[in-house]
């Protein structure tokens, strides 16, 4: 067991002792065990799946962001963390169609925006998936 919090802007999503945390990372997805080696890395949306003894797993959706693997705990800092029946799948939509269509003007684009646009591309479609709705 290892502790682990799991903070966005708005607050601590998480915070308690955990047996293993599974994530996705811009390496692939990963499974944080106790002593660990140290890690910091990107975190991409997905699903993020905290298993603590003796009970049902936990599982959000989160969205872009870093987690932190030191030696004693784990932090896990994301941009947005939902309950996977939290998800409001129109806000997704509509963010899709936007990011989609703002990307079909991609020569009237930077590239900062670009950037942006398929950031939000990804992470709508990643939570829609979640929710269980088919968007690819």
């Amino acid at each position: 067991m290892y502790p682990l919090e799991v903070v966005t802007p708005e607050g601590i999503v998480y915070k308690g002792e955990v047996e293993q945390t599974v994530v996705n990372t811009a390496d692939g997805e990963i499974g944080i065990l106790e002593n660990h080696m140290l890690l910091l890395t990107n975190v991409v949306p997905g699903k993020l799946r905290i298993e603590v003894k003796e009970e049902e797993h936990k599982e959000f959706a989160v969205t872009h962001g870093v987690i932190d693997v030191r030696g004693d705990k784990v932090i896990i800092l994301v941009e947005e963390a939902f309950n996977l029946d939290e998800i409001d799948v129109e806000r997704e939509k509509e963010l899709l169609e936007t990011a989609k269509g703002k990307l079909e003007e991609r020569e009237s684009l930077s590239l900062e925006e670009i950037e942006n646009y398929e950031k939000m591309k990804e992470r709508a479609e990643i939570l829609l998936e979640l929710a269980g709705v088919k968007v690819r």
